[in-house]
């Protein structure tokens, strides 16, 4: 089968699907060639529930399923990653509650299977090719009725079953029987909670003496509930009631699909070797045997030249691998099989005997072993930090027994905020007076939380890095075994990080210009060794030294000054530019020295020469604007009068009062007052060019208008104000959108007199849809398209009105509420078309001969019964009202009169 051609079909179809887990390459010692031996291997698909180790999605947070169903559960424990999904869950008889934690899936529903399996309905599950998970009565998983027969006696084919012929081996054996099982569930030393079972029908066996053997079996699972103690233990004796059959069978003559698969029963057959049931009897190729009925547990073939083998990538490709493999020409199979419940199931694993009491021992205080030894260092940054050394010894328990349960120790550290740190003068004299703190602690310590680190129990020595130099820390210690008990804190321990004593790396030597009246030093704060900007981080400043000689060595009398070089100059690489006054003419040389913040010296740069080639603008007594041509100006300028670009017409101006711009008649367009801020704006003013902004005034011909454009299109809302006399009416409206083939945009419009909240059309031709019409004397709220008008709703001091009104007086129909009397103008809803939740409607019914009463039926049947009242109008003029009793079908009129001829019945019926 072409792996390219049926891709993840292959998962369901293959004789078997597994996990690559090994890969090994050799060499065969056949050929010359090296490394030509490469073989794979690895597990089954239930690998994604589960390791043999253990290893898998474990439940770090509990599952808890509580009566809930077998499907229900089983889908509650599938893996949390999604490695194995759903597949085919067939019903369970019962309900299950447990607690899953801290195991895998392929435990916890190996555990859940057992549990709900009974003697004659045994539940299992499997992991199918594709990563579904199929579980339920073995019955509906594999085949419960066998079609093969393995014998030693006969082989061949006989209608549906089939023979397997080859040799045998057997093997039987009671080795595990028991007659009782006494379960250990949940619970500590006393607390235990237990299950039993006995075996049922009593043993046959005897011992040595006669007596019923006895064998008892113990079996520890401390995560079973106490409810399902019982079930568990009766589920560990039937594995364990019978003797254990375990066949193997070698055959040539194997076909998986067309007789069975790993988990189908057989029938095996060998009266022999005792494999023989009287109470089961089959007829194979006209014999009668009596055969019993185990299950395919293992099957082992050989990989010969009909199978395709194939690899499917993490990324879902299929790899053809058939043609790198080389072939096996046994074909010969094995095939095992065995009680299913033996072979497949065990019980608990955990150790039987007594369990421990909760472990209530708590470890004693560790002590520090004193002093620490430390050490500065640079960190990747370029600041100087601290290191310390730690050690400590290991307590006991406190009540003197020996910590055999230790798993960490817990140490936390804070900077000491009572520690007086020293200074030296050449710190102090970095420092201005004003940032220093009181007399006796020039420099406070820093106020810091707890910072807690964790180390293994069978260490006793820990580092701490990153600390700051020269200042102090309080420190503490406590052990925590594995229980969860933890030890009290130790004392406080008190330690000053190591001092920094590391010197900046030396400059590089610095770049200068001479005049007769000054050197200029520059330097890019690199290091002698080559760079820029790389000197260390906690660079303070640089101390530059002037003299005659080249090789001259720095000293207090050769110092000319100091300029601040630190960690921002460097990182923004900001050169340093220092000017020392040295009235001479003759060669200078000039070497710098890098001081650190702590107030460490490195060695001095190399010497560099200055001639006069500059004259500094500091020793210029005046400057007139005639004498600047060009270039540019690097310097603070205060300007006592103004700065404009004309006298006259269109110009700019800059003054003491603040901006001003004016056009070319002489009118100032911008004015911006440098006393309050205050701007004035004549034109336009845009937020932006183009895509979303704001546009004031977009144009003179225009009323007072404010714009709002979006991201693209021309499209754009507005405010804007139209004067009415000493007023001013005040516009709001959308940008224009397209309803039913009309522009139309939404409007709100505020003037003195009213204010409206409408959609209008872009012709002028009026509204076009709902409308709000708000005045001081009344409301108007309705529905008006191009003049013709529907529903409606008006509101003032006396009176309100609601309805629908198209403008003419005989189709309206409305409510009127005035000043204590209610009108309704138009016609009720007819009887006849009444829905059935009306609340009120009238009709006519009209006779041509004499009547003495009537049935009125409403048609539908209504949502509860109605009330009529009905008035009979007779030839001559007989009015009698008659009522009958509320109904939701119909009402009877029986009226104190017979009419004399054609007569008419008006009525009328709401509902309470």
């Amino acid at each position: 089968m072409d792996p390219l051609q049926y891709g993840d079909n292959l998962l369901t179809t293959a004789r078997y699907v597994g996990v690559l887990r090994t890969k090994t390459i050799g060499d065969d010692g056949r050929t010359n060639a090296p490394q030509d031996d490469l073989s794979v291997g690895g597990v089954g698909m239930a690998f994604w529930l589960g390791d043999e180790d253990g290893k898998g999605s474990v439940y770090e947070n509990a599952v808890e399923p509580a009566s809930a169903s077998f499907a229900d559960t089983v889908t509650m424990l599938l893996p949390a990653s999604g490695a194995v999904t759903t597949g085919t869950l067939y019903s369970v008889t019962g309900q299950y509650t447990g607690h899953h934690q801290y195991e895998s899936p392929r435990s916890a529903i190996t555990y859940v299977c057992d549990t709900m399996s009974t003697t004659s309905v045994p539940v299992s599950w499997r992991v199918n090719g594709n990563g579904t998970l199929d579980a339920g009565p073995d019955s509906s998983l594999f085949a419960a009725t066998p079609t093969c027969v393995i014998t030693t006696k006969d082989a061949g084919e006989d209608m549906a079953m089939r023979a397997l012929p080859g040799s045998v081996d057997v093997t039987r054996d009671v080795e595990d029987y028991s007659t009782r099982v006494v379960l250990l569930a949940e619970g500590e030393g006393t607390s235990i909670a237990t299950g039993a079972a006995d075996i049922s029908p009593a043993t046959s066996y005897k011992d040595i003496h006669g007596n019923a053997l006895t064998l008892t079996r113990l079996v520890s699972e401390s995560d079973t509930a106490t409810a399902n103690a019982e079930t568990r233990a009766q589920l560990a004796l039937s594995q364990f009631t019978s003797t254990r059959n375990a066949l193997q069978l070698s055959t040539s003559d194997y076909d998986v699909h067309g007789t069975f698969q790993v988990g189908d029963r057989v029938w095996v057959y060998d009266p022999d070797s005792g494999l023989i049931d009287t109470s089961t009897e089959i007829t194979f190729r006209g014999q009668r045997i009596n055969p019993i009925k185990l299950q395919v547990t293992e099957t082992q073939w050989a990989i010969t030249d009909q199978y395709t083998v194939a690899y499917r990538t993490a990324a879902g490709v299929w790899v053809d691998l058939t043609q790198y493999v080389e072939w096996e020409t046994d074909s010969t199979s094995t095939v095992t099989v065995g009680d299913f419940a033996r072979q497949l199931t065990s019980a608990g694993t955990e150790p039987v005997g007594s369990r421990p009491n909760a472990d209530t021992s708590t470890p004693g205080q560790p002590t520090f072993v004193e002093p620490f030894t430390g050490v500065a260092y640079l960190d990747n940054r370029g600041f100087t930090r601290a290191r310390v050394i730690l050690s400590w010894n290991a307590p006991n328990n406190i009540d003197g027994s020996t910590v055999l349960d230790g798993d960490h120790y817990e140490i936390r550290y804070a900077v000491d905020t009572d520690m007086i740190y020293p200074a030296t003068w050449a710190a102090v004299s970095q420092v201005r007076w004003q940032d220093l703190q009181i007399w006796s602690q020039p420099f406070a310590a820093p106020d810091g939380k707890w910072q807690t680190m964790v180390v293994n129990w069978d260490t006793t020595t820990a580092q701490l890095q990153d600390l700051s130099p020269g200042i102090g820390y309080d420190i503490q210690i406590r052990a925590v075994d594995k229980t969860g008990n933890t030890g009290a804190w130790s004392g406080t321990t008190t330690f000053t990080a190591s001092t920094d004593n590391i010197p900046p790396s030396t400059p590089a030597a610095p770049s200068v210009a001479g005049s007769r009246i000054a050197v200029q030093v520059t330097h890019e704060l690199g290091k002698s060794s080559g760079g820029t900007f790389n000197l260390e981080s906690d660079l303070d400043h640089l101390e530059v030294h002037v003299s005659y000689e080249p090789g001259f060595t720095p000293d207090t009398t050769t110092l000319k000054g100091k300029t601040p070089a630190n960690a921002g100059m460097i990182q923004a690489q900001i050169p340093v530019v220092f000017t020392a006054q040295i009235e001479e003419t003759s060669a200078r040389y000039v070497r710098v020295v890098a001081v650190d913040k702590t107030g460490n010296k490195s060695g001095p740069s190399e010497a560099a020469s200055a001639t006069a080639l500059l004259i500094d603008d500091a020793h210029i007594s005046d400057l007139t604007v005639s004498k600047v041509t060009a270039g540019e100006i690097n310097a603070d300028w205060i300007v006592g009068a103004r700065i404009k670009t004309a006298d006259t017409g269109s110009r700019v101006e800059l003054n003491s009062g603040g901006i001003g711009a004016w056009n070319d008649a002489g009118t100032q367009t911008v004015a911006i007052a440098a006393a309050d801020g205050s701007v004035s704006i004549v034109g336009q003013l845009k937020s932006g060019t183009s895509g979303q902004r704001i546009e004031i005034n977009p144009t003179g011909a225009l009323l007072p208008e404010i714009r709002w454009y979006p991201n693209s299109g021309t499209d754009y809302g507005y405010i804007n104000a139209s004067s009415s006399g000493a007023d001013v009416n005040l516009g709001m409206n959308s940008s224009p959108y397209i309803d039913s083939g009309f522009e139309v945009a939404s409007r709100v419009y505020l003037t003195t007199s009213v204010a409206e909240l409408a959609v209008t059309r872009y012709d002028g031709s009026g509204r076009h849809g709902g409308y709000v019409w708000a005045a001081p004397g009344a409301l108007y709220a309705g529905f008006n398209r191009a003049g013709v008008s529907g529903g409606r709703f008006y509101a003032d001091a006396s009176q309100g009105t609601i309805g629908w009104d198209d403008g003419t007086s005989t189709t309206k129909n409305t409510f009127q509420f005035q000043s204590g009397m209610t009108r309704h103008i138009g016609k009720w809803q007819n009887y006849i078309t009444a829905d059935t939740n009306e609340g009120l409607f009238a009709g006519t019914i009209s006779n041509a001969s004499a009547i003495s009463g009537m049935t009125i039926s409403w048609g539908p049947t209504m949502d509860s019964p109605l009330y009529p009242v009905a008035m009979l109008r007779d030839s001559p003029a007989n009015y009698v009202y008659e009522s009958a009793t509320p109904s939701t079908t119909s009402a009877v009129l029986d009226f104190a009169i017979t009419t004399t001829g054609g007569s008419a019945v008006h009525f009328w019926c709401w509902r309470m």
